[in-house]
């Protein structure tokens, strides 16, 4: 790129091929004439993702393609894409099209006013799910409520894949990242602690091609980074009430459980 973006939209992808064009072209109309970048971090996917977002790139000099060839891991792609960019703000969404483009507008605003990070959110007024399974609103209820109770975070949907953020914020907690599973922006804000937070509604679109990232090998790699950043967010005032603590090591608990576990 001739001019330094404003933006880097980074999409991480594994046998996205169906759809990531389309989501390219949706990011350029969303985005108009904002110098632009978009990383997208493929995992060597079978399907000739790569293929097709490199051909794009030869007449699209916003595009940069990754290829991880013995890489795998949603989060560990993020970061690799982060690292790479070159824009002002660093901006993550789905590649299956769950993920408006049309928001990256309204996030954007949010990053030039001033605020750290700004998150798509399924859980403020205005946002939801278009379908959502009751396995995965499940997952999602437990998922959210116990990182309120261990992290004390004030993100009401901590387990949304879709927002940007100040390169300063991740630049402050790159090095201390272990971006293990898919969930990221739970550890970027826990460890950052951001100064501004602003959650934008958004509708999530389920997808209708490629496979689901949700996998139970994936849910625990969740609640251990959980378990992981409690000592980043605890104050001390909630440390020193052990019966809310108790409460909620009961109900990691219950949640963990492998019956409970094996119905997502």
């Amino acid at each position: 790129m001739t001019t330094s973006p404003e933006v880097s939209v980074v999409i991480p992808t594994y046998n996205e091929r169906e759809k990531i064009l389309s989501l390219i072209d949706q990011i350029g109309h969303a985005l108009g004439d904002t110098a632009l970048e978009i990383v997208v971090v493929d995992d060597d996917s079978p399907d000739g993702t790569a293929g097709a977002v490199e051909q794009r790139a030869q007449t699209d000099p916003r595009i940069r393609l990754i290829r991880r060839r013995n890489e795998r891991g949603l989060g560990a792609a993020v970061c690799e894409g982060f690292r790479c960019a070159h824009g002002r703000y660093l901006a993550v969404m789905d590649a299956d099209h769950s993920h408006d483009p049309m928001l990256l507008g309204p996030l954007l605003a949010e990053l030039r006013g001033g605020v750290a990070i700004a998150v798509g959110s399924r859980r403020v007024p205005g946002g939801g799910a278009e379908k959502w399974p009751w396995f995965r609103r499940q997952y999602s209820d437990v998922a959210t409520r116990v990182a309120r109770l261990w992290l004390n975070t004030l993100l009401s949907d901590p387990m949304s894949g879709y927002f940007m953020l100040q390169r300063e914020l991740y630049e402050s907690v790159c090095g201390e990242l272990n971006p293990k599973g898919y969930k990221i922006l739970l550890e970027i804000v826990t460890r950052g602690r951001p100064a501004s937070i602003k959650e934008l509604p958004f509708i999530f679109k389920d997808r209708k091609q490629g496979e689901s990232k949700l996998t139970l090998r994936i849910s625990l790699q969740y609640f251990q980074m959980l378990w992981q950043l409690r000592s980043y967010s605890v104050p001390f005032a909630w440390r020193a009430r052990p019966g809310r603590r108790a409460d909620s090591l009961r109900f990691a608990r219950r949640t963990l459980d492998p019956d409970t576990m094996s119905q997502w």
